[in-house]
């Protein structure tokens, strides 16, 4: 049926449009989504299709004559995009973009469908629905009507939907096909602990019946009180395992736990089965599909429904930290709480650091693109192959160069680790990109201090997020060899690593989400120890981070403290060596640069705590983020403002600074990073582009006279840029030009009135000059011309190419 939405519409994402469009383009579809520019919505299975309409700038309306008055700065944009998969999609526009990616105005009717689904109307209505149709698109559009008359300030906050993150295997089937397969006995038995009446109704009958009382959370959750303890805690175990697990992997984490003697196993799975709570079914093996391997894809494995894991909504167990000294420690730990928005701030600054370096030889990192499959080559190895036939894998190949780092540290006093970490994801989001034309030089995205500092930041925060989650490369896989393990992988007889383009890429992102997942579900605004944490995570998946290694006889890649001795993460000794390092650097470091987690270390740099802020609980689950009112006013932001000489200004890279940023962002010119602040010049091009855009520069001058009034002093910096400020205002004119236009122009007043009310003067004017001088429509001047000769009028034509001024 055609409203049944399908999957591939259902999945879609925002990260999905970013990697379609890129984030520049993405952004501002969104922006267009934002203003109600898209409307004349429809779906037609995976097809979407509407019109987006924008405004031109003004400098785009040439011939103002041959446009009508009403339809001046309007452009209508009707686009059609079909989804195919996550990765391949057909996109229709007038706009004309040559590119393979999408267009903003493709883009604008993807937020549109995430944003608000039920105003797409099906385009083929089911027989005997058209009235019902025609009414759902009326209350649509009140409602559409209804939002846009709110203010943007007074809407209420939109939560985004929790990222997706299904770990391990899934079943094949639907949980009504699981049940199907299940005895008619088996049922009964299941029915009767739901108190679902059993008489009369057949298989089929009894397995609806069963999803239906699954699907009443209450219910569920009284069924699982009836649980023994052991059965309660593996029940718990599966669920904070991501649902579905293997017979191999099942027993490993009944004995690590432990939940009982190994024989007790049967029997714990038997109850937890008897009450719908658990099944045994085909499991679809996604790893083995991705890694392209050959033979059979299904598992016999236990899953744990979805219906029963949202009803239970099971939290990881923490353990507590107290941040008080003890006796045996003597010192307070370093508590280093981080800022919800700092990254895009620090981004910002990387960015603009950056804009115009020359790149050299070493910088060759750009030409792969940011693409997951793309960030390793199988290239032979320049090392001798060891006695176990293996060589070290080489770093990640968006490795920044140690000259491009050197420039970065010189104004910004950031960490090495971090830099490389902002200076990744800005070119996995191509804000910072090589020049368009060819030219050796790294370029940034003229409008990146709105996309990270602007309204919509937040939207930034996630879509950047979900784009490091999901695409970046194994750099915190390589960045173990700081703690003195050795990465290495399998070779040929040639010295050619036998990994596939893209495996530890894809094997490292699976680490981040199962991490997160995880994470997800811990308690937010709560110390946790991270001793106690480690724990837990090697209790209920060790192979975390190789879990694609052990689908093979012999794995791939591994890590290593002494040559030919690979650590193996089942067990503890050796996880401890390796899997707790990766863990405790991702919390303390990307985690925490994200605003995720602030930490607790020990005086010597240990991770002793951490704990989730509110942004995890929006990032991880879409819950409510409150933030704070953005403070227009230019005079309590002054401190943010330091003026160095006649034209430079330096500007505090944050949010709350924004107001003030985006001031400078239009009136005068970027001129990169100095002392951790953004850099500005105010030149007489950059003030004279503003003008031409349509921006005044009242709030400027009185941000800068406000300033002055401490300052008695004539002569100063900050005298000397008002006055000439000033003074190139008051040199600044306003021309407009006006091409193939016809002018009328009458004796007096007096006539031009009456043309106006016996002819359709009215209908043809565009601009009047003066009272009696007008600017006509070129298309219409032969009828108006024809109207005077009928009324006995001869008016002087001059027929010639005409150009006018104003």
């Amino acid at each position: 049926m055609e409203n049944v939405v399908p999957g591939t519409l259902q999945r879609l994402r925002a990260a999905d449009i970013i990697r379609m469009a890129g984030l520049a383009v993405a952004s501002l579809g969104q922006e267009y989504c934002r203003t109600g520019a898209v409307h004349s919505t429809q779906r037609q299975g995976t097809r979407l299709s509407g019109v987006v309409e924008v405004l031109r700038p003004a400098s785009v309306v040439g011939g103002v004559a041959d446009v009508p008055a009403a339809e001046t700065n309007q452009r209508h944009y009707p686009v059609e995009v079909e989804i195919q998969s996550a990765s391949a999609w057909v996109s229709t526009c007038p706009c004309g973009q040559n590119t393979p990616a999408l267009c903003a105005h493709a883009a604008a009717l993807l937020y549109q469908w995430l944003a608000r689904p039920a105003s797409f109307l099906s385009s083929v209505p089911p027989s005997g629905s058209e009235g019902v149709s025609a009414q759902q698109h009326t209350a649509t559009e009140e409602s559409v009507q209804e939002r846009d008359a709110i203010p943007k300030s007074a809407r209420p906050f939109a939560s985004p939907k929790p990222l997706l993150m299904q770990r391990g295997p899934t079943p094949l089937g639907s949980l009504i096909d699981i049940l199907t397969q299940l005895g008619l006995s088996e049922l009964r038995g299941i029915a009767r602990e739901y108190e679902v009446a059993t008489n009369s109704m057949n298989k089929q009958q009894l397995a609806e019946a069963i999803q239906q009382a699954l699907s009443q959370p209450e219910l569920v959750r009284r069924v699982a009180t009836t649980l023994e303890k052991s059965q309660r805690q593996l029940l718990a175990a599966l669920t904070l395992a991501g649902g579905s697990i293997t017979d191999d992997d099942l027993r490993g984490l009944f004995e690590r736990f432990p939940l009982g003697q190994p024989n007790q196993l049967q029997s714990t799975l038997l109850a937890l089965q008897g009450k719908a709570m658990l099944f045994r079914t085909s499991l679809n093996s996604a790893p083995q599909q991705r890694i392209g391997l050959s033979g059979s894809l299904l598992d016999i494995g236990w899953y744990v429904p979805t219906e029963v894991r949202a009803a239970l909504r099971v939290m990881v167990p923490i353990t507590p930290f107290n941040l008080q000294p003890d006796d045996d420690s003597g010192g307070v730990p370093l508590v280093e709480q981080t800022q919800t928005y700092s990254l895009l701030a620090d981004l910002l600054l990387v960015a603009r650091s950056l804009d115009g370096y020359r790149l050299s030889h070493d910088d060759e990192w750009l030409e792969h693109g940011g693409h997951v499959a793309d960030s390793y080559a199988l290239a032979r190895s320049n090392s001798m192959l060891s006695v176990d036939g293996s060589v070290p894998i080489p770093p990640p190949a968006d490795t920044p160069s140690e000259a491009l780092l050197a420039l970065v540290q010189s104004s910004i006093k950031r960490p090495s680790t971090f830099l490389r970490f902002a200076i990744r994801l800005l070119h996995l989001a191509d804000i910072l990109h090589k020049d368009d034309g060819g030219a050796p030089y790294l370029r940034v995205l003229p409008n990146a201090a709105q996309l990270l500092l602007g309204p919509a930041r937040l939207d930034a925060v996630r879509d950047l997020f979900e784009l490091w989650l999901t695409q970046s490369s194994y750099a915190e896989l390589f960045s173990l060899q700081d703690e003195g393990l050795r990465l290495r992988c399998r070779a040929t007889s040639l010295n050619i690593p036998v990994l596939r383009p893209g495996e530890l890429d894809a094997e490292n992102s699976e680490a981040r989400l199962s991490l997160v997942a995880l994470l997800a579900q811990a308690p937010l605004n709560q110390w946790i120890s991270f001793t106690a944490f480690a724990r837990f995570v090697y209790r209920l998946n060790p192979a975390f981070l190789q879990k694609r290694q052990r689908l093979f006889s012999s794995p791939h890649w591994w890590l290593e403290q002494e040559e030919g001795r690979p650590l193996r993460p089942l067990q503890l000794s050796d996880w401890l060596r390796a899997e707790i390092y990766y863990l405790a650097r991702f919390l303390y470091g990307p985690l925490h640069w994200w605003g995720a987690c602030d930490i607790a270390l020990s005086r010597d740099g240990r991770l002793l705590a951490f704990r989730l802020t509110p942004l995890a609980g929006w990032l991880f689950n879409g819950l409510e983020l409150d933030e704070e009112p953005v403070v227009h006013n230019y005079h309590t932001l002054s401190n943010s403002l330091e003026i160095v000489d006649n034209e430079a200004l330096l500007v505090t890279c944050s949010p709350v600074a924004w107001p003030l940023i985006e001031l400078m962002e239009n009136f005068t010119e970027a001129a990169g990073v100095s002392q951790g602040r953004l850099r500005y010049r105010l030149t007489p091009k950059a003030l004279g582009e503003a003008l031409s855009r349509g921006h005044r520069p009242t709030v400027l001058v009185e941000l800068l006279r406000s300033i002055a009034e401490p300052h008695t002093a004539g002569g100063s910096p900050l005298a000397n840029m008002l006055e000439q400020l000033e003074r190139w205002i008051a040199s600044y004119g306003r021309v407009r030009i006006y091409t193939g236009i016809t002018l009328l122009e009458t004796a007096d007043a007096m006539v031009m009135r009456e043309l106006s009310a016996t002819t359709s003067l009215e209908e043809q004017i565009v601009q009047t000059i003066h009272p009696t001088l007008h600017i006509l429509k070129k298309p219409g001047t032969e009828r108006f011309l024809d109207d005077l000769k009928r009324r006995g009028q001869s008016p002087l034509v001059h027929d010639e190419e005409l150009y006018g001024t104003e």
